[in-house]
This record gives structure tokens, C-alpha cells and sequence, in this order.
């Protein structure tokens, strides 16, 4: 299957994934992939993925919950800013993927050492390894995150490849202090993104579909984003 069919027919959000658990070799021959594949500004790769498997269900489920209240917080300061009017009743089901799948990726920051071709650089040519520095880690968030969105773009059409199904999110607490309070204490860094993989038995477009407003739910036009300059 070629890239563009493969993303356009075959990636869609999961609402819910049935019980059968994917390879471990599988899993790790795609991250393995991924790692090679993915470039990084002065070979540093300042992110470190964290790969919860089928036995850390209760993990998952905190995780699930950080989700919930990032969102509801979300919710509220656009209360409180007079943005909206109320926040949601309900729980947003499409966080559920995040508690039920055999597979969950979280990527958080991650304090780089420079390869000896880069240490050469800093200790001879006064060059700065912005990536070896927690003072830092604010300050390149953005491109350490443009780093993260092109690695979890190469490992979802690994995963793809391989007949699985993956769901990203990126609602939830940021701080690691957030997800110490609830036990996760291996968490040292802000987390960036997450994604979670498996083999699909509800689709989001499919409830989408049964309320009979697929129609309703497109992006914007091209028009609106491709600008020729």
C-alpha cells in the first residue's frame, strides 16, 4: 500500500480496541524503525519514550485520568475567561483508547549528552548544546515537540504498516509533579504527546457515522490552508 493510501485508509481514531495484543517484537521492531528513521538536531534526540505495556493496566488508568483532568481544567479556564459558558457533564470519550489498548506511548522531555563530534564542537568551537541543559528544556520545547510530532508520524506508518491501529492525544497534565500525586513517580520531565496502539473494534468516525453527521465533521478546506506566496 502506498504512504498516502496507507495514512488516508487506514489511520483513524479509536474509540476502543478489542482484547487481541500485538507482537512485543512487533512493537519494538517499529520503535527500533522509528528511532532510525526520525532526525534530530545535532543528533541529541532530547525525548524519551515511555512504552506501557498489556500489564500496566492500573498505570494506564491513571494515566486515563490525568487526561480527564487536564481536559476538565482546560474547560474551566474557558469558563473563567468568559471564552464558554460550562464545562462538559459528561467524560470525553475520546480519551477512552487511552486506558483500553495493549500498547500506550508517552513522550516527555529528556536532558541530551552531545556525541563526540558535537563535544568536539563545544569544547574547540564554543558551540552551545542547548539540549544538555534542564535550564533549557522550556526554552526548545517548541522544536524538541516538532522533533516528537515527526517521530510519532514515522512510527504510526510503521505501526500501519503492520495492520495496526493508533490514536493520539495530546490533552493532559503537564507537569510531573501531576503525575507523581498519582504514583507515576518514574515521570521526570513535562510529557509532549501520546499514542496508543492496538487492533481496533470501535472507530470514532463509526459512532460519527451512526449519528448520521459524518458530513458535519471535515476539516477546512485546502484553500484555507495552503497559501502559494
Amino acid at each position: 500500500m502506498k504512504h498516502f493510501d496507507l495514512l488516508e485508509q487506514k489511520r483513524k481514531h479509536v474509540r476502543r480496541y478489542n482484547k487481541k495484543i500485538p507482537s512485543k517484537n512487533l512493537i519494538e521492531t517499529s520503535l527500533y524503525k522509528a528511532w532510525k528513521t526520525t532526525p534530530s538536531k545535532n543528533n541529541a534526540i532530547p525525548y524519551k519514550v515511555f512504552v506501557w505495556g498489556p500489564d500496566k493496566e492500573a498505570d494506564k488508568e491513571k494515566i486515563y485520568n490525568l487526561c480527564l483532568k487536564g481536559c476538565k481544567d482546560a474547560e474551566q479556564r474557558a469558563v473563567n475567561d468568559r471564552l464558554s459558558t460550562k464545562t462538559s457533564s459528561i467524560n470525553n470519550p475520546n480519551f477512552e483508547h487511552i486506558k483500553n489498548n495493549p500498547y500506550l506511548f508517552t513522550i516527555h522531555g529528556r536532558i541530551s549528552k552531545p556525541n563526540v563530534f558535537h563535544k568536539n564542537l563545544i569544547d574547540n568551537h564554543g558551540m552551545f548544546y542547548d539540549q544538555g541543559y534542564e535550564s533549557h528544556m522550556k526554552k526548545i520545547e517548541n522544536s524538541v515537540a516538532v522533533e516528537v510530532g515527526i517521530f510519532i508520524s514515522n512510527l504510526s506508518t510503521y505501526l500501519l504498516e503492520n495492520e495496526l491501529d493508533i490514536s493520539y492525544n495530546l490533552c493532559f497534565k503537564r507537569s510531573p509533579s501531576d503525575w507523581h500525586k498519582v504514583g507515576l513517580n518514574m515521570i521526570k520531565t513535562r510529557p509532549i504527546l501520546m499514542m496508543s496502539c492496538g487492533y481496533a473494534e470501535r472507530y470514532r468516525y463509526e459512532d460519527v457515522e451512526e449519528w448520521k453527521m459524518i458530513g458535519d465533521d471535515i476539516k477546512p478546506e485546502i484553500k484555507e490552508i495552503i497559501e502559494w506566496i
